[in-house]
């Protein structure tokens, strides 16, 4: 019953109920003062470059007894070398951090580990302190510095030191808008960049926005190359090293293939051509290997090897688009492994660094034309692609050399949901015939939350879906086609009586037919959200009712014509009365995913004036 209620709340994602973020808590806790230092070190053959970093933050209860979890991230490259924490400035305060692997729903990372505890502030005015000194043993795992933490910072200092024999490009990030000072001062053989600022903001958590690499304070190191002793070591100087670094890890990998192109050969027996050969192995990668998000340390760059991924049944993007492509080259097709950075990240390969991607595909080279296949998108169809890599450049496998491409965009139609509905008038009630498809994006979320569910418990689920969890809408003779078939669209039949809905006064009847009201009241709280906002995909809503009116009722009064429309985004709806048919259809389309500041004053009027065409009614008279 959980799931089937979670299931009937999700419903909200396809129709937009709100857009309002959540109210900010109480600024009980604030960073009155940190300071955080990186320094470029001699190491030895193993590690020739070491990044020595020390922070420290002391904590500042501003009203009452509270307690904080700080959590620090660490693995086989980024090391924790020591913690210290005071409170009250008194380092006996019995509290010992614990150092775990960290794993998700019982599956543990190979090199993903966590530092956490809880940091007791015991009264206002009480501050409470902690310093943590790391090792980053490869500078290529060292690009990125953000400014910003959980809380507010009142003061914070930030030191680059970088030696002479250390080459590197620091990039600077949304500056703009804060007072970040900023210092360059020669120390001898270094070279000490000094970033000073005052009241910096918590890193915003505003629902449906950017990522942080869009607004928040930060700089991206690129090192580029270093020379402590006599050796020069090159990191990323262009994308080209980059790519020879990808493929070095690629080289690691130790695929067997010939267990790989058994398990291929039986799924792909029967089959003629290469593109059903194509499609038969995307899906079942997309059925049969559990995604598992991973992107820390070594292994957030190496993809585990293809057979490992087979017999775990489980894997991260690298792990699933490495399987794919083993596969495909194993009955002779030409695959490639993609790097791609998804849209949460602002940089493209013009700025070289490991912060550049986060996210790992397939192309399919059909006739040395790419089809992008990822699989990490688990009831999408093939041909189809998520908003989240449209339009995104990515680094394509080529030998020796590497391809820059970038995916094609979709667009809005990818994604139509359509609800086409013929009913009749029997008393107070509708009955009548519901047809309902979805397609892309749509379809796959849809079909994401059936999987989840027990397969004797999909048709009643779907039902509360369809019916909004309203006991009025009473559906029968349910039919779902293309449950198990991401290549072709989901589409459900059924019967509807729709019970009680006329309102009957004197010779009088008042009808409401449209009871989705795709983005009613889906407005932006101008006072509080600060961000763009963004949709998960673009879309296109479109809801078609017929009603054949029985002898001796007539439609006396309709609503006006309701025609939006925007650079990003279009709202139209239309009553017609033509031979005792009542027609009305909808469409939201929203062809534009992101809703900018500016634009949001424009979009609540927009939004408001839809929703009054929602609330306004049809009324049905009893000739004489």
């Amino acid at each position: 019953m959980k799931k089937i209620l979670l299931f009937v709340i999700l419903l909200t994602v396809i129709r937009f109920s709100s857009a309002q973020t959540n109210v900010d808590e109480e600024k009980n806790v604030v960073i009155s003062k940190s300071e955080k230092e990186f320094r470029f070190v001699k190491g030895n053959s193993d590690h020739p470059v070491l990044i020595k970093e020390e922070s420290d933050r002391v904590y500042t209860c501003n009203s009452y007894r509270t307690d904080i979890p700080v959590v620090e991230f660490y693995n086989d490259i980024e090391l924790i070398d020591d913690v210290n924490i005071y409170v009250n400035d008194s380092k006996k305060n019995g509290i010992v951090p614990k150092y775990e692997y960290y794993n998700s729903d019982g599956i543990f990372y190979s090199d993903a580990h966590v530092c956490y505890f809880q940091l007791p502030l015991l009264k206002k005015g009480s501050t409470s302190e902690v310093k943590f000194k790391k090792t980053t043993l490869d500078p290529h795992y060292f690009s990125s510095i953000y400014f910003s933490d959980n809380q507010e910072i009142d003061e914070q200092e930030i030191k680059l030191i970088v030696p002479s024999w250390m080459q590197l490009e620091i990039k600077e990030y949304n500056f703009k808008q804060y007072n970040i000072q900023k210092n360059i001062t020669p120390d001898g053989d270094e070279t000490v960049y000094t970033y000073s600022m005052k009241n910096l903001p918590a890193m915003s958590n505003e629902h449906a926005a950017p990522g942080p690499s869009y607004f928040a304070p930060h700089l991206l190191v690129l090192c580029k190359s270093a020379q402590p002793k006599d050796e020069k070591y090159l990191y990323f100087n262009t994308v080209k090293e980059q790519y020879e670094w990808y493929k070095n890890l690629v080289g690691q990998i130790g695929n067997d293939e010939k267990t790989v192109k058994e398990k291929t050969d039986d799924i792909v027996k029967g089959l003629t051509t290469d593109e059903e050969k194509v499609k038969a192995v995307f899906q079942w990668v997309q059925d049969n290997v559990r995604y598992i998000a991973f992107e820390n340390g070594i292994a957030g760059f190496k993809p585990e090897k293809a057979q490992e991924v087979i017999r775990k049944k489980y894997g991260d993007c690298k792990g699933m688009a490495n399987l794919l492509t083993v596969m495909l080259r194993s009955i002779k097709l030409d695959a490639r492994r993609c790097w791609i950075g998804t849209k949460h990240i602002a940089y493209d390969y013009s700025t070289p660094s490991l912060s550049v991607d986060n996210h790992m595909i397939c192309a399919w080279m059909n006739k040395g034309k790419p089809v992008f296949l990822d699989a990490t998108e688990k009831y999408i169809g093939f041909g189809e692609i998520a908003e989240r890599i449209q339009g995104r450049q990515t680094l394509i496998e080529n030998g020796d050399q590497y391809l820059l491409e970038r995916v094609p965009v979709a667009t809005y139609v990818q994604n139509t949901a359509t609800e086409s509905r013929t009913f009749s008038i029997d008393g107070n009630n509708l009955r009548g015939h519901v047809v309902q498809v979805w397609k892309g994006e749509n379809k796959e979320w849809l079909l994401s939350e059936l999987n989840d569910i027990k397969q004797d418990k999909q048709e009643n689920a779907l039902k509360q879906f369809l019916s909004e969890g309203k006991q009025n809408f009473v559906i029968n003779n349910l039919k779902v086609d293309n449950l198990s078939n991401y290549n072709a669209d989901l589409k459900v039949e059924y019967d509807v009586l729709w019970k009680d809905v006329l309102t009957v006064f004197d010779k009088e009847s008042y009808l409401d037919i449209d009871n989705r009201r795709n983005l009613e009241n889906f407005k932006i709280d101008l006072a509080k959200r600060k961000l763009p906002y963004w949709f998960q995909f673009k879309n296109n809503l479109i809801f078609e009712t017929e009603i054949q009116l029985p002898p001796g009722k007539a439609a006396t009064t309709l609503p006006e014509k309701l025609l939006i429309k925007q650079p990003g985004y279009s709202f139209t709806a239309s009553y017609n009365n033509i031979a005792g048919k009542i027609t009305y259809r909808n469409e939201v389309v929203i062809n534009q995913t992101e809703i900018k500041p500016a634009d949001f004053a424009q979009w609540d009027k927009d939004i408001e004036q839809l929703t009054n065409f929602y609330n306004q009614q049809i009324v049905l008279t009893q000739k004489n």
